[in-house]
């Protein structure tokens, strides 16, 4: 990156037995999670920001719940339904 900011978060102590250097990682991944959750950034550039490969950032974000196919499933069901519809 360019540029960075540097962002600190307190957490009680009690909170997890990590080590600090590990849960600030794992807060970082789940800052871009949730950036690219949001639509503030693409995929690509959340795993470039990373420094880990798009697949490597696509599992972990699936882990999270942003899976690497941003679908609506409203729309899947209505295009299934068309393509059901069109077959029998």
């Amino acid at each position: 990156m360019a540029h960075a900011i540097r962002i600190t978060v307190d957490v009680p102590a009690p909170l997890s037995s990590e080590p600090a250097a590990d849960l600030a990682e794992r807060a970082r991944l789940l800052l871009f999670v949730d950036e690219v959750r949001g639509g503030r950034m693409t995929r690509a550039t959340a795993a470039t920001a990373l420094g880990m490969s798009l697949d490597a950032f696509l599992i972990a974000a699936g882990e999270h719940g942003v899976y690497a196919i941003d679908y609506d499933l409203d729309d899947f069901r209505r295009e299934l339904d068309d393509i059901t519809a069109r077959g029998a």
